[in-house]
Parts: structure tokens; sequence; C-alpha cells
């Protein structure tokens, strides 16, 4: 599903899954004939203090990274006719998994303005923490025509699905047409992208 629509959709399918949980939350089983209501297993019992597991979790420790686990900037290159290089980076405190596929970005709300891959294969992941940095690159405009629709800002996410994009003012106005990137690489110069 294109980048735009999946921003678009977000909190209706949100809504839609919190209202399902309310729903099922509140339905209780009945115990054979007396129609009451079962006691829950020990095990069910909520506890007071949260386990080492779940404040892991909750700092963004270990699983995938979401948009808010990292910094993002973006920077303006030259090789291989220009290109914006975003750069990303674990937020203090955070170890998360940045996976190594092409970058989740786009110009715009149109489809047209969605970043295609232009790496063939998917990358090893990235284990984002401390100063580990990882870097994709973006060329705006790999069509055969002169011109584009001019954007100053692009939208980025750490992966496919991400609710929470952010958008990031460009260091000078692009040209967007047939926009493509690489995967996420953790070493600037890999994060070239050739058009085929």
């Amino acid at each position: 599903m294109p980048f735009r629509i999946r921003c678009r959709l977000a909190p209706l399918v949100l809504a839609t899954a919190t209202i399902s949980l309310a729903a099922s939350a509140c339905s209780s089983e009945t115990a054979g004939d007396g129609g009451e209501q079962s006691s829950p297993s020990p095990s069910a019992e909520p506890t007071s203090e949260p386990t080492s597991e779940q404040t892991e979790e909750a700092a963004g420790s270990g699983g995938a990274c979401a948009t808010g686990d990292l910094s993002f900037t973006v920077s303006e290159e030259s090789q291989a006719g220009g290109y914006y290089l975003i750069t990303a980076s674990a937020k203090p405190g955070v170890t998360c998994t940045l996976e190594g596929r092409t970058v989740e970005a786009g110009f715009g709300s149109g489809l047209s303005g969605d970043v295609k891959p232009s790496e063939q294969a998917e990358g090893e992941p990235i284990t984002m923490t401390g100063s580990t940095k990882a870097y994709a690159g973006v060329n705006p405009h790999s069509g055969p025509q002169e011109g584009g629709v001019q954007f100053e800002e692009i939208v980025v996410s750490a992966h496919e699905g991400d609710m929470d994009p952010v958008s990031l003012k460009l260091p000078s106005t692009a040209e967007v047409d047939q926009p493509i990137g690489t995967n996420w690489h953790t070493d600037a110069a890999k994060a070239v992208p050739f058009s085929s």
C-alpha cells in the first residue's frame, strides 16, 4: 500500500482496533448453569511493578525501530548527479533494529512522490544504539524528462506502516519526478542512489 495512503488510514485503523479491544475486554465468560462470572486465573492478575522486559520494550530496546526512536537529518550530496543523504541515529537510551530495506520516504501527498527502491536486494538489519548511524540516499529525479514538481520537505519514517513519520526540511528545493532511494546502510558511501 502506498506510503501516503497508509498515513491517511492509520488513525482509522487505530480507532477500529481500539474499539474492538475495548469491546472484547468488556465481555466475560460465564460458568456452566449459574450464569456467574468465572474468576481469572492467578497468572492473569496484573502486577503493579513492570517487569524488566516490559521496561526495555517501553524504552525502544531491542525491537524494531519506530520513527520516534530515531533522530533524522538530511544533507545534499553531489555524487551521481545529486541526491539527498538521510542520516538516522538512535535517541539517547534507545536500542532498536532498523531493517536494511529501502528508506520509507516520500515527497508531498501524491503517489508519484513515493520513493521507489534503487537496489534489488534487502540489506542487513542495523542495530541502532549509541553513536551508530544509518544512511539512505534519495534521488528525487530519476525520470527521463526535465523538470518536475518542486518540494521543500521530505517525509521519512523508520519502516513501512509506521504511523508517526517526520518531515525534514531539505537543504534546497527538490524537483521531484520518479524519486528513488537506497536501503539503509552503515556506510554512507553505499547509500548513493544510482538509477538503472
